[in-house]
């Protein structure tokens, strides 16, 4: 009979919370941490598109090519958009815009250029 009589000690409910509020900020710190190391890349996919924008610019500028279009380069979409200026009537304000896989926008290139006649 006294092996039947044996107590266990069990946890109070102030352990348990205490155990819990530790568990849960080293779980909160590793997500950030995690979310960090996720946007590390981010800055390559900006260098990326700034060169891809930069580029589409200049030749842009070499071809005289004053009208719309729309480029893929790899998971990147390079949009170019003429309008004329606001002020000035001949020029012509040239965008680029640069957006990823998922129609995020990366980055933005402006340019005012003399409208030739």
């Amino acid at each position: 009979m006294k092996l039947l009589k044996k107590y266990l000690k069990g946890n109070t409910i102030i352990e348990v919370l205490i155990a819990l509020a530790i568990t849960s900020f080293c779980s909160g710190l590793a997500v950030i941490i995690y979310l960090n190391i996720q946007k590390s890349s981010l800055p390559f996919f900006k260098i990326k598109a700034v060169e891809l924008a930069e580029i589409r610019m200049k030749e842009t500028l070499l071809k005289r090519t004053f009208f719309e279009e729309t480029y893929k380069e790899e998971e990147f979409t390079v949009k170019k958009t003429i309008s004329s200026h606001e002020l000035f009537n001949d020029c012509y304000v040239i965008r680029m815009v640069v957006f990823d896989g998922t129609k995020k926008k990366l980055f933005e290139l402006e340019n005012v250029v003399y409208r030739d006649r």
